[in-house]
C-alpha cells in the first residue's frame, strides 16, 4: 500500500511539473507552444505513470505474502531484542550491577536472529532484514527464536531481582555502618525500612533500584554535611571531596569507609570541648529550672488566685535529651539545643514582658487610685538576652524574671480586682447601700473586700469608708437615670398599628438577653434579661454612648447605639423570616460565589422559565434553595415561591407571557387553573392573571379555581 501511495504521488508530481512549465511558457513565451507542450507533455506522462504502475502492481503479485507476515515478525522480535538490551545496559550504568550470563543469552538470539535473516546496527540500534534468506526460513523458525528471548528476559528478571534483594541488604548494612560510627541517620534508616521488596517485574525492580541508590546518596551527603558541621568547632578538614568523588563513581563502600574515618578524627579532636559544653549546658539548665520553679511556687501561693505559671516541661526535656548526649560527634546536636533553650528562654521573657505591658494599659484605663496601684516602669524597660555564653544567659534568664515577677503579681492582682469592681462588685455595694445605707465589710461576700469599699469610696463621692464599713453620705442619692428598656416582637400578620398598649402586651418578649457594651471611658459591659412585662430596668448605667445588642429566640438580633441618661428606650424586633431559616450561615458564602452558582439556573430560566430547589445545580442540595432566594433578591423580574418542601423561583414576565399564549390557544370563555398548563402553585397562577390583567389581558377563571 506504501509503494502504491508512493507511485502515485510521483505521477501526480510529475503532471503539476508540467502544468506549471506550460503556465510559464504561456507567460513568457508564445502561447501556441505552450498549449502543443501541454497536449504533448501531459499525455506522455500519463501514460508513462500508468504503466509503471501496472508494472509494480504485477511485481508485487508476484511476491510471496507470507514473506511480508515473516518480515514483519522478524522486526518485532528484533526490536523487543533491542528494548531488552537497551534496559539491561541502563540498570548497569545507574546501578552498577551487571548481569554476564543475560548478556550472553541476549548474545546468542541475535546471533540466531541474524542466521534467519534479521540483523541489528550495533551503532544505530536499527532493524534491517534480508529478504531472500527470509523467504527460506519457516515462520516457526522465527517464533522459535522469539521464545528464546522472552525466555532470556524471564531469566533476566530473575537474575536481576536476586542482585536487587542482595544490593538492598548491603545498603542496610552501609547505613548500619554508619549510625555505628556515630552519624544520625535514623530518619533514613525509617525510609529504607518502609522500602517494600519488589514483584519480579522489570519496572518494579528498577523501581526499587532507583529508590535504594536515592536513599543511600542522600543518607552519604547528609553525613558529610555533619561532619562539615562538627570541623567547624575544630580545624581539622573533612574528607568531603572524596566522598563527591565515590558517589560520583558508585563506589558507596569508599565512601562509608572514609566517613568513618573522618568521624573518628573528629571525635578525638572534639572530646574536651564536647564535655565542656554539656557541662555548662546542664549547669544552664539547672539554673533555669530552679529560676521558673521559684516563678510558679511565687505564683501558686499567692494571693492573686492567677494561674500564670511557666510551663517548665521543655526545660525538662532538654535536659533529658542533652544527659543521654554521650559522645563527642553530637556535638552539633548539643549546640542546637543550647540555641534553642535560649531562644526558649528569650520567649519566656517576651511573653512576660508583654503581659505586663498589656495588663499595666489596661490598669490605666480604670483610673486608679495611687494608693491602690502604681506604675512599674518595666514597661518600657528591654529584656534581651545574650548568646556568647550559655550560662550567662541562664544567669541573665533568672536575673530577669526575678525582676518582671513581682510586678507582673501585683498586676495581675490589682487587674483582677479592678476588673472585678466594675463589672459586678460595684453593683453589688450599690445595692446594698440603697438597702441599709452602709456595706460592712462582713457583707461583702468576695475575697479582699476591704479593697472593694475604698474603691467605691474613690469613685463615688457621695460614699465614704471607715472602720471597715463603707456609709452613704447623708441626703445622697445612689439611683441616678434608671433605664427600662422594652422588648416586644413585629407582628408580620397585622395590618393594624401595633403600637397601641393592647397589642404591646401581646407582643412582649419574654427571657430576651440585653447586652449593653460601653466602648469608651472605663470599660463597661451589662448583661440583662426581660422579665414577664418584656422588660429590664437598668440601674444608674451611666452617661456616655453604648452599644446595645438585644437577642431573642425566633427573633432576628437587633444592634443599635444609644446614647445615655435616657428613661425608656423600646425595642421592636422582627420574627426570622424564611430567608433566615433557608440562609443561616450561608448567604455570605453564596454570595461570594453567585456567579458561579446561578449560571446553570439563569440559563434554564432563560430556557423554561421556572426552577425548583430540585434541579441539579453546581453546588451541594441544602444550600439551593437559598441559591434561589438570593436570585430573587438579586434579579427584579424573579419570584421566590415556597410550596411545601419545594421552593420554586420563577421569571413573572415570561410566565406571565407563557400563561397568556396558553389562554389565547385554548380560546375559551372561562378557564381552569389545570387548562392553563403553568408549573406553579394555584396561587402564583392567579398572581400571574392578576399582573395579566393589570397589562390589559383578561383571563376569566372558574369560580372555585379562583376562591
Amino acid at each position: 500500500m506504501t509503494r502504491d501511495i508512493r507511485n502515485i504521488a510521483i505521477a501526480v508530481a510529475s503532471v503539476l511539473v508540467v502544468l506549471i512549465i506550460t503556465v510559464l511558457l504561456f507567460i513568457f513565451g508564445e502561447s501556441d507552444i505552450a498549449l502543443i507542450f501541454a497536449l504533448v507533455g501531459v499525455p506522455i506522462i500519463i501514460v508513462v505513470a500508468s504503466a509503471w504502475y501496472i508494472k509494480s502492481v504485477k511485481q508485487r503479485r508476484l511476491e510471496d505474502p507470507a514473506a511480508r507476515v515473516k518480515e514483519r515478525e522478524m522486526r518485532s522480535v528484533c526490536g523487543n531484542l533491542v528494548h531488552l538490551r537497551n534496559r539491561m545496559h541502563a540498570i548497569e550504568d545507574a546501578h552498577s550491577i551487571a548481569i554476564p550470563e543475560s548478556v550472553s543469552e541476549i548474545a546468542v538470539v541475535e546471533s540466531s536472529l541474524a542466521e534467519i535473516g534479521g540483523r541489528i546496527d550495533p551503532d544505530s540500534q536499527g532493524v534491517t532484514c534480508d529478504q531472500e534468506l527470509i523467504k527460506s526460513v519457516t515462520l516457526f523458525a522465527i517464533r522459535n527464536t522469539a521464545e528464546s528471548l522472552e525466555q532470556t528476559e524471564t531469566q533476566l528478571v530473575e537474575r536481576l531481582y536476586d542482585a536487587a534483594i542482595k544490593h538492598g541488604e548491603d545498603v542496610h548494612a552501609k547505613l548500619g555502618t554508619l549510625s555505628d560510627a556515630g552519624y544520625d541517620i535514623e530518619s533514613h534508616r525509617s525510609e529504607l525500612a518502609s522500602l517494600a521488596q519488589p514483584a519480579k517485574n522489570l519496572d518494579e525492580i528498577t523501581y526499587y533500584l532507583d529508590r535504594l541508590k536515592i536513599i543511600t546518596e542522600d543518607v552519604l551527603r547528609g553525613c558529610v554535611d555533619d561532619a562539615k558541621k562538627l570541623a567547624e568547632y575544630h580545624t581539622g578538614d573533612t574528607s568531603a571531596a572524596q566522598v563527591e568523588d565515590a558517589l560520583d563513581k558508585q563506589d558507596y563502600s569508599g565512601a562509608v569507609s572514609t566517613l568513618e574515618q573522618d568521624i573518628a578524627t573528629l571525635k578525638t579532636a572534639t572530646e574536651e570541648e564536647f564535655q565542656a559544653y554539656r557541662s555548662s549546658l546542664v549547669s544552664a539548665l539547672d539554673n533555669a529550672i530552679d529560676a521558673v520553679n521559684t516563678f510558679n511556687a511565687a505564683d501558686s501561693t499567692g494571693t492573686t488566685g492567677t494561674t500564670g505559671a511557666i510551663d517548665d516541661k521543655k526545660f525538662m526535656e532538654f535536659k533529658e535529651t542533652v544527659v543521654a548526649l554521650l559522645s563527642p560527634e553530637k556535638l552539633v546536636q548539643l549546640n542546637e539545643i543550647g540555641d534553642a533553650f535560649v531562644k526558649h528562654c528569650q520567649d519566656i521573657v517576651d511573653r512576660m514582658h508583654t503581659e505586663l505591658s498589656d495588663t499595666e494599659t489596661q490598669i490605666k484605663e480604670f483610673m486608679v487610685p495611687d494608693y491602690f496601684w502604681k506604675e512599674s516602669g518595666l514597661e518600657e524597660k528591654e529584656y534581651a538576652l545574650g548568646k556568647e555564653n550559655i550560662e550567662s544567659a541562664a544567669a541573665s534568664f533568672a536575673s530577669m524574671i526575678g525582676e518582671l515577677m513581682p510586678a507582673l503579681h501585683a498586676d495581675r492582682k490589682a487587674y483582677k480586682i479592678l476588673n472585678s469592681y466594675h463589672q459586678t462588685v460595684e453593683r453589688q455595694i450599690k445595692k446594698g447601700l440603697v438597702s441599709n445605707g452602709s456595706v460592712p465589710e462582713a457583707a461583702l461576700k468576695v475575697a479582699h473586700p476591704e479593697d472593694f469599699l475604698r474603691l467605691y469610696d474613690y469613685y463615688h463621692p457621695d460614699a465614704s469608708y471607715s472602720n471597715r464599713t463603707l456609709h452613704l453620705a447623708e441626703g445622697a442619692k445612689t439611683i441616678e437615670n434608671p433605664l427600662t428598656i422594652m422588648v416586644t416582637g413585629a407582628d408580620l400578620d397585622a395590618d393594624t398599628d401595633t403600637d397601641t398598649e393592647a397589642d404591646t402586651c401581646e407582643n412582649v418578649i419574654r427571657d430576651a438577653k440585653i447586652t449593653i457594651v460601653r466602648g469608651s471611658g472605663i470599660g463597661v459591659t451589662l448583661h440583662q434579661i426581660t422579665g414577664e412585662d418584656g422588660s429590664v430596668t437598668i440601674e444608674n448605667p451611666g452617661e456616655g454612648k453604648y452599644q446595645l445588642i438585644v437577642d431573642a429566640d425566633q427573633y432576628r438580633r437587633h444592634e443599635d447605639t444609644i446614647v445615655l441618661p435616657a428613661e425608656r428606650i423600646d425595642i421592636k424586633l422582627e420574627r426570622l423570616g424564611i430567608k433566615d431559616y433557608l440562609c443561616r450561615e450561608k448567604e455570605q458564602s453564596i454570595r461570594d460565589n453567585l456567579k458561579r452558582y446561578s449560571s446553570d439556573v439563569l440559563k434554564e430560566l432563560d430556557r423554561a422559565g421556572v426552577v425548583s430547589s430540585e434541579f441539579e445545580m453546581y453546588i451541594n442540595k441544602e444550600y439551593r434553595a437559598c441559591v434561589l432566594y438570593i436570585l430573587a433578591e438579586e434579579y427584579p423580574n424573579l419570584r421566590f415561591v415556597s410550596s411545601g418542601s419545594e421552593y420554586l423561583v420563577y421569571d413573572e414576565q415570561k410566565m406571565m407571557s407563557r400563561l397568556i399564549d396558553s389562554a389565547k390557544a385554548i380560546n375559551k370563555d372561562t378557564y381552569t387553573i389545570s387548562d392553563l398548563d403553568i408549573p406553579l402553585p394555584d396561587g402564583e397562577v392567579l398572581h400571574l392573571i392578576e399582573i395579566a390583567r393589570e397589562a390589559g389581558t383578561h383571563i376569566a377563571v372558574e369560580q372555585h379555581d379562583a376562591a
